[in-house]
């Protein structure tokens, strides 16, 4: 017998580069990608917070998401090539930020009782793939209180 269509519920997923790490950053989230947004880094702001940006006429805060998932920073060389905007926060009080990235790799439905748990800042847990394992994204801890 089958298992029930609840159970097997698959979600898209951008697959995105970041810090040698492919991220899964739910589609519904994901309000565009862009080429690199030129950045205005902020005084004494953490690493993980690149600076302000400004899209579609208002200010952007782009965060490094190599530094968030993976604990490093993006490729050396100079700024991340592409810019993921997304929502994040909780539903109720989500925000536009951008997540800079190495690349946009591809959209692909993660079967989401797949995901092996390891809740850690905003990685909601892993999936393998044939080709790499996946941290899971849950942009509705970024910018929640610790």
């Amino acid at each position: 017998m089958a298992a029930p269509a609840a159970a097997r519920a698959t979600v898209a997923h951008l697959l995105v580069s970041a810090g040698g790490v492919v991220c899964g950053v739910p589609l519904d989230a994901v309000r565009r990608v862009v080429r690199a947004l030129a950045v205005q880094p902020l005084p004494g702001s953490s690493r993980e917070l690149l600076g302000l940006a400004e899209f579609a006429g208002e200010p952007l805060p782009v965060l490094d998401l190599a530094a968030l998932v993976a604990g490093g920073t993006s490729a050396p060389g100079g700024p991340a090539p592409v810019t993921v905007v997304v929502w994040a926060g909780p539903q109720e009080e989500r925000e536009l930020v951008g997540l800079a990235v190495e690349a946009a790799l591809e959209v692909r439905p993660l079967e989401i009782a797949a995901v092996v748990p390891s809740p850690s800042g905003l990685v909601r847990g892993e999936v393998g793939l044939e080709e790499a394992v996946v941290r899971v994204l849950d942009l509705r801890l970024l910018g929640s209180a610790p």
